[in-house]
């Protein structure tokens, strides 16, 4: 039984990533700034998806990659005249071979 419980938790650390990559899902949020001491939240946020699919079988490095707006654009459309900080989350699946990056803005 102990066997059994001690090798689901490293199947599931091995593929589930929550700090590191995982092999069949991981989503993190990453900061693009370190200087918060006088840094406005913000009260408007937009997104900017790039998704990414690879070609994992015959080993050529085959993607694509396609983003759904631009940034300005993104934050204009928003609204947004002054930007404060970005953040970005990156959703990997399956080691890699679907993942999507989008770029979250914040400011006013």
């Amino acid at each position: 039984m102990r066997v059994s419980r001690l090798f689901v938790a490293l199947l599931t650390m091995a593929t589930v990533g929550c700090v590191g990559q995982g092999m069949l899902y991981t989503r993190v949020v990453r900061t693009y700034s370190n200087d918060f001491s006088s840094t406005l939240a913000g009260s408007k946020t937009c997104r900017v998806n790039e998704h990414i699919l690879k070609e994992p079988v015959s080993g050529a490095g085959v993607s694509v990659s396609f983003t759904s707006r631009v940034v300005e654009e993104s934050a204009r459309t928003a609204g947004m005249t002054n930007l404060y900080y970005a953040d970005m989350e990156t959703l990997s699946i399956l080691n890699g071979i679907y993942k999507r990056k989008t770029l979250i803005l914040n400011g006013d």
